[in-house]
């Protein structure tokens, strides 16, 4: 998973970008709050900064619930209306008179929304999102639980294909969102969810980011998010190809039993570490790739080494377990602080480095079939 632009990222994050014309737009947003625990209604929008919401309009509910607020607006934006700043829903100010309506006594993510095409399409994407995302974490939770009571389950393997199934729908659900929405805005915010979720390679996340921009000229937001990816797509791509060809700096860290290892421990063989995490869904999803390939070359002067990105010890413990990962592993616990971090400078997992007997690096970011086919290059 991707820890780059946790400076643009936000639970509802809004997004300033330029209309067509360019004219300000007075709107207006208004309906009823039904079981509010305050009065107090607020309208904020939230920038693509991070800097704190701006209040940009205040009122006190009806005795029925109803509010009404104004602002304006040269950009659209993504808004949010809160009680006392804490969120009730977020909009997209898309006309100029919008209505949105709820109850708290009930389900908040379906709202009563009129007149705002850009929100109801905003929320029919967060709550695809959300069910297909909530599949995915079950699945693994359930693989988890099936390796617990029975390592040899048969079915594990059975979950783990589909868990793969599931997260390429998953990313093919977002990327037809992002190709086809219609509300700028609408964009953004989905395209944060891609880069939070790892769903994507950065190549693909660049590339979804140019055609945005480009379909969304004025847009400023956008254009500022293509500009970020292409730096950090830049940036990773210097840093990982810098490691080919030279030695890999040594790690130690300790193993699952609380004995040191090192990377150089494995000097005199083909060595992939793998940096992953239990918490990191791509990682799992990437896991069997790796147990396919360490078990059809493990025989030929080639191992894995596990170097894990984990906090918890026993959720670490058990994904080892879970996902078949019969090799050595080694975590300081330390999530994003780990050495491994800051020795390998890499921006997302899962990532890995192969490193010859020598000790020198001979390639690195290798997924699915390119995992297997430097294996045969090399272990001939």
């Amino acid at each position: 998973m991707k820890r780059i632009f946790s400076f643009v990222l936000l639970a509802a994050v809004v997004i300033t970008s330029c209309n067509a014309s360019g004219d300000p737009n007075n709107f207006t947003v208004s309906g009823k709050i039904e079981h509010a625990p305050s009065q107090n209604v607020f309208l904020e929008q939230v920038n693509y900064d991070n800097t704190p919401p701006k209040v940009v309009d205040s009122a006190k509910l009806t005795q029925d619930g109803s509010y009404k607020l104004k602002a304006v607006a040269k950009e659209q934006s993504l808004y949010l209306l809160t009680l006392d700043h804490k969120p009730v829903f977020i909009f997209i100010n898309d006309n100029n008179d919008i209505r949105i309506s709820t109850d708290l006594n009930k389900n908040l993510r379906s709202p009563y929304i009129s007149n705002s095409d850009a929100t109801k399409s905003l929320y029919d994407f967060l709550n695809n999102f959300r069910a297909k995302d909530s599949v995915l974490g079950v699945m693994y939770a359930h693989i988890d639980s099936l390796y617990t009571r029975n390592p040899n389950d048969s079915s594990i393997v059975v979950l783990q294909s589909k868990g793969q199934q599931v997260l390429q729908a998953l990313t093919a659900f977002m990327k037809d969102y992002i190709q086809k929405s219609n509300s700028p805005a609408a964009v953004f915010y989905a395209l944060n969810v891609v880069a939070s979720k790892n769903a994507m390679s950065m190549n693909e996340l660049d590339t979804l980011a140019k055609q945005a921009s480009d379909r969304f000229k004025e847009h400023s937001g956008l254009a500022v998010f293509k500009s970020l990816i292409a730096k950090a797509n830049a940036a990773n791509t210097q840093e990982s190809t810098s490691w080919v060809n030279q030695q890999a700096p040594n790690l130690t860290m300790n193993d699952v039993n609380g004995k040191p290892v090192s990377i150089s421990d494995f000097k005199g063989k083909y060595v992939l570490v793998d940096f992953w995490a239990s918490w990191c869904r791509p990682c799992r999803a990437e896991n069997p790739n790796v147990v396919d390939a360490y078990n059809k070359f493990k025989d030929k002067n080639f191992t894995v080494l596990g170097v894990s990105l984990d906090q918890n010890k026993d959720s670490w413990v058990q994904a080892i377990k879970a996902d078949g990962l019969t090799w050595t592993h080694m975590s300081d616990l330390k999530y994003w602080e780990s050495a491994a971090v800051t020795t390998y400078k890499f921006q997302g997992i899962p990532y890995n480095i192969l490193i010859d007997p020598s000790g020198k690096i001979i390639a690195e970011s290798l997924r699915g079939p390119a995992l297997e086919q430097k294996l045969q290059e090399v272990l001939k």
